[in-house]
């Protein structure tokens, strides 16, 4: 069965819609349940983690308030499996490791990260504000292009520093806000 089957079967009809949507990120299943699944979000967990251990998944989580924190990052309870939040991820062929629970990640962007590293050339110049962990200021400088990124949170600052050094990106001089 899949897990829309079995969450079908198992939830009460008068929850909606039952949720099955994720995002993947490292081994983190991210979901946003809704207020009518809070009650069985460890039985929604279970069976996201029961079906997508194929796929490397070994926790599941779900965001619990909206990104309104200055360094961009949410508050995230585990619903399934481990509590490890460092995680592994690849992006625009770069690795990235960091502690998810406390920087910006968001997977849906790979495609703009994408489009904007393709417009540049080796040589110019691109500042990235707000760069995060980099996913998009170590692609680009893994081409040869020169960046200039910062971020205010000193976490994805530091991962950052480290994904630059293990992804071989030439360095000249990183910032820190």
């Amino acid at each position: 069965m899949t897990a829309e089957e079995i969450l079908t079967a198992t939830l009460p009809s008068d929850v909606g819609e039952v949720p099955t949507s994720y995002t993947i990120v490292g081994h983190i299943a991210h979901m946003n349940l809704r207020s009518p699944h809070i009650p069985y979000k460890y039985h929604i967990g279970s069976v996201i983690l029961s079906k997508a251990r194929n796929q490397g998944i070994t926790t599941v989580v779900n965001k619990l308030d909206i990104i309104d924190s200055t360094y961009r990052n949410f508050q995230m309870e585990v619903i399934a499996g481990e509590e490890n939040f460092d995680v592994t991820q690849n992006h625009l062929d770069c690795e990235f490791r960091f502690d998810f629970s406390k920087v910006y990640w968001n997977t849906r962007l790979e495609t703009e990260h994408r489009r904007l590293v393709d417009m540049f050339a080796p040589g110019e110049v691109v500042a990235d504000v707000f760069a995060g962990v980099g996913p998009f200021a170590v692609p680009a400088g893994k081409k040869r292009v020169f960046v200039l990124a910062n971020d205010l949170n000193p976490d994805s600052y530091e991962s950052m520093e480290r994904n630059i050094a293990a992804n071989k990106v030439c360095r000249c001089r990183a910032h820190h806000c």
